[in-house]
């Protein structure tokens, strides 16, 4: 389908293009063009405040929605068109179309709690925030909801004053698995026909921790969290997780550090000596991570392990006694239905892990699902539904509440990612890492760090490169503006 473009549209395509693919998946938008299907958008600041107005002509029939807006805060003027110009016309399509496709509104960014957490700075009750984003966002209730709820479980967590200058968190990406898996976007690479790369890449990966827990250490800056992620951390020998978990001991953790994670991720890495490895070395929280607890699932999505193996990894690191343990899972699968997704969840229940984190398959470029698309029967909206409420029912059957959420593009069912956690086990390092209020430096392959300015929590991302030898072989850049990152953490500039 084509859409023309008039008016102010023309100049915000890049903020109305998402909404307007909500109602039209994947239309060709076409500036300057009027004949046909167009969008009309016009803007206006006068006496009485900022206005918007969205005229959607189709079939020769017009629908037309004006809207009006106050920034919350001087100067903001800004955001505030493009949050009217994102309204006026969900709204203009939406009683063109007689539909509502989605419960998030205009909301089609990752980290719809940020907005909440704003508004609650501001001193708003959770009420008013709640109607807020009814009002001017065209959330649905329930996710109205959903978010102030989530929200408001993690002001406890998020730091404030002196602690957000001094607190960091530390990720670290390690690139290889036992296989790739048929969804996987991350940057991984199966480590049997990878041999070479892996240790040029570890060495590379201890002299960047060294060196920038040295710069740590001499800022007094304070490591919060850490996370280790990738890949599968855990597909690294044994040799190599020892050496991994003493640097990490020596330059990054200390008695002020709360929280450990590490993603075994795949079953099948996660042996006893592993275990007993991480768990001596002061890791307190262990991702197991099956996606689905469905045999012919797990042959499809390219896992090489079986659910017994699963049961067995929770076996052992019950015995070890990690704090923490999170499953994750994914709805969405190929060929999966909700029938499959309750199976996975009541065995999940069996093993009772204290976090639980669904994800909406997102069917990324970078996988080789997006390739292969057509070779597997996809799960309607409906049904996504369905399987986002049995894995709802299925944590509150674990004593679990949602403590994060996020989400991403081309998700099935325009659904959320959202972590669930029994009280006392929520991961500090996700709600940091999501709601943007703390320095986050990333270290390893793909590993993103963002700098967070304390004072107006406005933030740089950068990210190393995500294949080995290119990680390798810009080390020292990655390393001098780490360095001078940490120099300016806690600072105005």
């Amino acid at each position: 389908m084509i859409i023309g473009l008039t008016g102010e549209a023309v100049d915000y395509v890049g903020t109305i293009q998402d909404i307007i693919w909500l109602f039209f998946p994947g239309a060709e938008l076409l500036p300057n063009n009027t004949a046909g299907t167009y969008i009309k958008l016009e803007f206006g600041n006068e006496g009485n405040g900022l206005w918007a107005e969205a005229q959607f002509y189709h079939q020769g029939a017009a629908n037309a929605y004006r809207e009006n807006g106050t920034p919350l805060t001087p100067g903001e003027e800004a955001n505030e068109f493009k949050r009217l110009a994102k309204l006026v016309i969900y709204l203009s399509l939406a009683a063109a179309t007689s539909q509502l496709p989605s419960p998030w509104g205009i909301m089609t960014g990752i980290r719809p709690t940020k907005v909440v957490h704003r508004l609650l700075d501001f001193g708003w009750s959770p009420e008013k925030v709640q109607g807020y984003l009814v009002d001017k966002y065209a959330l649905s209730q329930d996710k109205a909801l959903q978010i102030t709820d989530i929200a408001g479980r993690q002001r406890s967590i998020i730091l404030t004053g002196e602690q957000m200058s001094r607190f960091i968190s530390i990720y670290i990406g390690i690139p290889f698995c036992p296989s790739r898996c048929l969804y996987c976007s991350f940057p991984s690479y199966p480590i049997k026909r990878n041999k070479l790369m892996v240790e040029d890449f570890f060495k590379a990966l201890i002299e960047e921790i060294k060196r920038v827990g040295e710069m740590i250490k001499s800022r007094n800056l304070i490591v919060q969290t850490i996370y280790l992620g990738g890949g599968t951390p855990t597909s690294l020998n044994l040799d190599m997780l020892l050496t991994l978990m003493d640097t990490i001991n020596l330059y990054l953790k200390d008695s002020n550090t709360v929280e450990f994670t590490v993603e075994g991720g795949r079953p099948d890495t996660l042996s006893t000596e592993v275990l007993t490895l991480l768990a001596e070395a002061g890791v307190d929280r262990l991702s197991i991570n099956p996606q689905s607890m469905v045999e012919k699932t797990l042959k499809v999505i390219g896992r090489a392990h079986s659910i017994e193996d699963i049961y067995q990894a929770m076996a052992i690191a019950r015995k070890v006694k990690f704090k923490t343990i999170n499953m994750d899972l994914i709805i969405g699968l190929p060929g999966e239905t909700p029938r499959d997704v309750q199976e996975t969840v009541n065995r999940v229940i069996e093993l009772a892990p204290e976090n639980l984190t669904i994800h909406s398959l997102a069917v990324k470029r970078a996988s080789d699902l997006k390739q292969r698309l057509e070779e597997f029967p996809q799960a309607s909206a409906e049904e996504a539904v369905e399987m986002w409420q049995i894995t709802a029912n299925g944590a509150l059957a674990l004593g679990q509440h949602p403590y994060y959420m996020y989400r991403q593009k081309q998700m099935v069912g325009n659904l959320e990612n959202i972590g669930y956690t029994k009280p006392g086990h929520a991961c500090i390092y996700n709600v940091q890492m999501i709601e943007e209020r703390q320095t986050i430096v990333g270290l390893g392959v793909g590993a993103g760090s963002k700098w967070v300015n304390p004072y107006d929590l406005t933030l740089v991302n950068e990210y190393n490169a995500k294949e080995p030898r290119q990680y390798v072989d810009r080390l020292q850049e990655y390393l001098t503006r780490k360095v001078n990152w940490l120099g300016k953490v806690g600072s105005k500039e």
